[in-house]
């Protein structure tokens, strides 16, 4: 494995896995090669093709591999302005208040 501070790249090389303990949050972004993917505690492992990313949600051991040769990089997850609104307004059409309750005189 190398890491090139320059880029922000760790190359990885098959069947060297890096090893990430209490990984929860950090964002892995494949750059190149594919990218697989063991968190412990989890039944499905991840695979990533370069340009895409995955967050880590488990918060034991994380395995990450290339298949092949490949390089990573790991960072938090980026900061989306107006996310938490999004998702209000989506589960607001989802799921909308209910009416409020009818008088009858």
């Amino acid at each position: 494995m190398r890491i090139d501070v320059s880029s922000g790249e760790i190359r990885l090389t098959e069947n060297q896995p890096l090893s990430l303990r209490e990984a929860r949050g950090l964002r892995v972004e494949c750059t190149s090669g594919i990218v697989w993917i063991t968190l412990s505690g989890q039944a499905a492992d991840v695979f990533l093709k370069a340009g895409e990313s995955h967050i880590l949600l488990g918060k034991g051991l994380a395995l990450i591999e290339c298949i092949g040769d490949g390089s990573i990089r790991i960072g938090m997850p980026e900061h989306r302005p107006g996310f938490s609104q999004h998702l209000t307004s989506l589960r607001q059409s989802l799921w909308p208040p209910s009416d409020p309750v009818m008088s009858f005189p």
